[in-house]
This record gives C-alpha cells, sequence and structure tokens, in this order.
C-alpha cells in the first residue's frame, strides 16, 4: 500500500470534538431557563439531522446556518431561547477543542506527506480553529470558498486541484459518513472513517480503511511509508 500524496480531512467532528463542543453549549443554553435534564445528545443528533438538509438547498454562510439551524431545533423540541442564544452559539465555534490525539497525530502525518481540510464552515471560523490547534496546513479549503457544503464533490475537487494530484494519490478522512465517506466513495478517492463512537454505517457504501480515533490513523499511515521505503539487503 502506497503512502497517499496528500491526505484532507474534515475538521469537525474528525479534528475537533464536535459532539462534546454542541452538547455542552446547548446544556449552557438552557440551564439559563433552568432546565437541566434535557436529552442534550437527542437534541444534538436532531439539530445534525436539521442542518445536512438545510445546508443542500443553496450556499448560505456558516455561522447563519449556525444560527438558524439552533433555532429552529429547539423550535422543534419546545426549549426556549433567544436570537442573543443563536448569535453566541454561533460565534461559539472558532475556540471548540480539539480532541487529546489530534494535534500530535497531524503533526506526525505532515512529515509524511500532504495534509489539507475540506470543511464545511467559513474563512473567518476555520482560520480561528486553526490558530488554536496551531497545525500549518498545505491547503484549507471551505464551503465558503466552494460555494457548496459537503457532501457535495466541489470542495474535493477543488482540493485535488490545489494540493496537485489526482483521485488515485489522495486519501480522505472523516468522521461524517454522509458529508465524507460517501462524497470520496463517489468519486474514487480513498477514504478513512474515524469511528471514535462505534456507530453503525449508516450508509450502503464501504470505506477503504475504518479506525478508531486520530492516532490509529498516523499509525496507519506511517505503516504505509515504512512499507515503501526499500529494506537494506542483509539486514
Amino acid at each position: 500500500m502506497a503512502i497517499p500524496k496528500a491526505i484532507t480531512f474534515d475538521c469537525y467532528g474528525t479534528i475537533i470534538d464536535w459532539d462534546q463542543a454542541v452538547q455542552n453549549y446547548f446544556k449552557r443554553i438552557l440551564s439559563q431557563y433552568d432546565i437541566n435534564d434535557a436529552d442534550v445528545v437527542a437534541l444534538q443528533k436532531h439539530w445534525e439531522s436539521i442542518q445536512f438538509t438545510y445546508i443542500q438547498d443553496h450556499y448560505r454562510p456558516y455561522k447563519e446556518v449556525l444560527k438558524h439551524t439552533m433555532a429552529m431545533s429547539f423550535r422543534d423540541c419546545g426549549y426556549p431561547f433567544s436570537t442573543d442564544d443563536c448569535i453566541a452559539f454561533s460565534e461559539s465555534m472558532g475556540s471548540w477543542e480539539p480532541f487529546p490525539d489530534a494535534k500530535k497525530a497531524l503533526l506526525e502525518l505532515k512529515k509524511l506527506t500532504k495534509i489539507a481540510l475540506i470543511t464545511n464552515t467559513d474563512d473567518a471560523i476555520i482560520n480561528e480553529t486553526v490558530k488554536h490547534l496551531g497545525v500549518d496546513f498545505d491547503e484549507i479549503i471551505t464551503a465558503e470558498q466552494a460555494g457548496v457544503y459537503k457532501a457535495n464533490h466541489r470542495g474535493f475537487h477543488l482540493a485535488m486541484e490545489r494540493l496537485g494530484v489526482d483521485r488515485s494519490e489522495l486519501l480522505h478522512v472523516g468522521f461524517g459518513f454522509k458529508y465524507d465517506v460517501v462524497p470520496a466513495h463517489e468519486l474514487g478517492v480513498q477514504s478513512c472513517w474515524v469511528n471514535r463512537y462505534g456507530d453503525i454505517r449508516p450508509a450502503n457504501v464501504k470505506e477503504t480503511y475504518l479506525v478508531g480515533d486520530m492516532a490509529t490513523l498516523a499509525l496507519l499511515i506511517k505503516g504505509m511509508a515504512h512499507s515503501t521505503i526499500p529494506q537494506t539487503e542483509g539486514k
């Protein structure tokens, strides 16, 4: 197995701890209204379902997406909220924390190949996130630049163009099956599903590689790199 010439990553959920950040934020908002027993996991899943449909319609800035879809999900579930709550949620994303293994894995991978982001967000948000993360990516492709959100293929094409690779030389890594693994499969790009929580595969599509975290991904790619190094005869 040859090491890919470039690896593209989903950011939020793969590198940044999306689930925990969203659940914690929803919990804080509800606590302001003395609601402390809400099922924030179910609320998050409902919000994600709404968001997936919302962003397929036409391009809107991601802060607008965050504001509107939070309001829609809270309203559906009968929870109180204010416009200021939605604005604060949309402004918080750039400060969300990475998974503990993410930075080290990315820095190790950068020694072996090009690394890039294909992310469903705006330039301003991802710039804040990357500064907070402390990793220098070779390219960053946002929905703002592509004018569409994943699972649309345009961001993937833009990434391959900027990185100077074709689909056979690329590995795309993500936790979002519908957003990342499915479009990679449709494009004939190798994919790695980072399935931290042991989720059931949600579509009749098979990822190329399956790992439980970013540290394991780094080990996988190191193994590929090692297998391509010529071994000295007699050693």
